[in-house]
């Protein structure tokens, strides 16, 4: 297997490295879910400037433990510092860092830096700790030399402990990223030979965590690679969905059963709780935003109605990919798993349903990352802007795929998209037309886009070249991978 880790995190990288060599104090905040590639990012981001770099990965251990594991990671970075025994208290320990950082200054600036990953766990064994950084931090933080990274990936803790303005640390930060999953284009670079039709199937199928994509084999088909790391016992992939609510949710089988009941179709909380056996949405009100909060669901609503929180029209769905792909398919059957008999899985399950799946709503969201990146390249019809992407639906279940909305809140794009067999033809451009017709969207004239699996007819291809400025575009595979 191959590590990809770093395919394309350019802009992220050069965030990190320009404050590691920048002349004023640092606090950078990064968080995103487990298996994105936090640690990974900052180690490389480290390794590139060649410095030396506390690094601490806090865990579900008492405070003495973790303080322990903190002494062994200042002595990894600085053997020739005395430590005789361990830091009795995160106090004493930021003291000695604000000490390490005075003598750096005095000899030859070089920046102390220090990375706490995983920092909701050692809040959970230091309650004040945020509240302790904040005053070290207040009295340290003209020292250029300094440079903090606190990751974390309990996204929601991060946000509401850390960067929201009642948080003790509101304003000290100097920057703050959320890693996002990669996107199918960044994706697929851990697959070079594969042809666009497998690399988006994979990335349906695996999402974007660089901790799932690493776990194929470039060399292998996608069949056998299903087959080997998430058909089979006592591989990462197999066990990563217990071991996700674990870690992150403490197994309660109420959120299981809220992903597996997403994942094969609950889209509202009503349906959502009927599927699990509750009475009515109340009773898992409160587990939905911790989801959203882990970045396993999402909740989406009509692009058209993103600026209204309250929409009546949310659907939920499986943020991760692989969660989707092992709860609407594996999970069912995985006493076939446990007894070796996981191949039946692909056969029975899988193989005849894998292109339904990748259709939506995996193509819909590349499609959707395609028009972003042909936007930021300035590759996509001139006068065509916005400043929201999502899918539409409304009365008498009408949907839109792709519908882009200016900073007006006007529609300007609305797509299709298309994972079949057959080319798309003039009959898929005419419904396109007539679903917008019915939408009854404030403008009389979007532009129109059609996003294929298997290319356009001549006879779409033709209509479109007539009407070089009639507000048709047409995607196919070919194209979204060549961005």
């Amino acid at each position: 297997m191959i590590n990809a880790a770093f395919y394309n995190r350019k802009r992220e990288r050069g965030v990190l490295c320009e404050a590691l060599t920048s002349s004023r104090s640092e606090m950078i905040i990064l968080y995103g879910r487990r298996g994105v590639g936090k640690s990974a990012l900052m180690a490389q981001a480290v390794t590139e400037v060649g410095l030396p770099a506390i690094f601490y990965k806090a865990n579900r251990r008492t405070l003495p433990l973790q303080l322990e594991a903190l002494t062994d990671a200042v002595r990894e970075a600085y053997p020739d510092a005395f430590l005789e025994q361990p830091f009795n208290s995160i106090e004493i320990f930021l003291n000695f860092l604000s000490y390490m950082a005075e003598q750096s200054q005095r000899v030859d600036g070089a920046p102390v830096i220090l990375v706490i990953d995983e920092l909701p766990y050692l809040a959970d064994v230091e309650p004040g700790l945020l509240t302790m950084l904040q005053h070290w931090w207040d009295a340290n933080k003209r020292r250029p030399n300094l440079k903090i990274f606190l990751a974390g990936s309990y996204i929601s803790f991060m946000e509401r402990q850390v960067l929201d303005a009642n948080a003790p640390l509101y304003n000290r930060r100097t920057g703050a990223m959320k890693l996002e999953p990669m996107d199918y284009f960044e994706a697929s670079l851990f697959f070079p030979e594969y042809s666009p039709e497998e690399k988006m199937t994979v990335w349906a199928i695996l999402g974007g965590l660089p901790s799932y994509l690493e776990q194929f084999s470039p060399d292998l088909n996608i069949e056998t690679n299903v087959r080997m790391n998430i058909l089979r016992q006592n591989t990462y992939l197999s066990e990563e969905p217990e071991w996700l609510l674990l870690e992150d949710i403490r197994r309660d089988a109420v959120f299981g059963s809220i992903l597996r009941a997403v994942a094969r179709g609950a889209r509202k909380p009503s349906d959502i709780a009927r599927a699990i056996g509750k009475s009515s949405a109340s009773d898992i009100s409160p587990m939905l935003p911790t989801l959203i909060g882990l970045g396993l669901l999402v909740r989406e609503t009509p692009v058209t109605q993103i600026r209204e929180p309250k929409s009546r029209q949310s659907l939920y769905f499986v943020a991760d990919q692989y969660l989707d792909f092992w709860y609407r398919f594996v999970d069912p059957a995985r006493s076939l798993v446990s007894r070796g008999m996981g191949d039946l899985i692909w056969d029975r399950n899988i193989a005849g349903s894998l292109n339904e799946y990748v259709s939506y709503p995996a193509f819909e969201r590349a499609s959707r990352q395609y028009l972003w990146q042909a936007y930021a390249a300035g590759r996509l019809p001139e006068g065509l802007n916005f400043t929201e992407l999502g899918s539409w639906w409304g009365a008498g279940d009408r949907e839109i795929d792709v519908v882009a909305t200016d900073e007006y809140g006007h529609v300007s794009l609305a797509g299709s998209c298309k994972w079949t067999n057959a080319p798309v033809d003039v009959r898929e451009y005419s419904d396109l037309q007539r679903d917008v017709a019915l939408a009854r969207f404030d403008d009389a004239n979007p532009m129109l886009a059609l996003f294929s699996r298997s290319g356009f007819t001549p006879r779409l291809q033709e209509l479109t070249a007539a009407r070089p400025h009639g507000g048709i575009m047409l995607v196919d595979l070919v194209e979204m991978y060549n961005i």
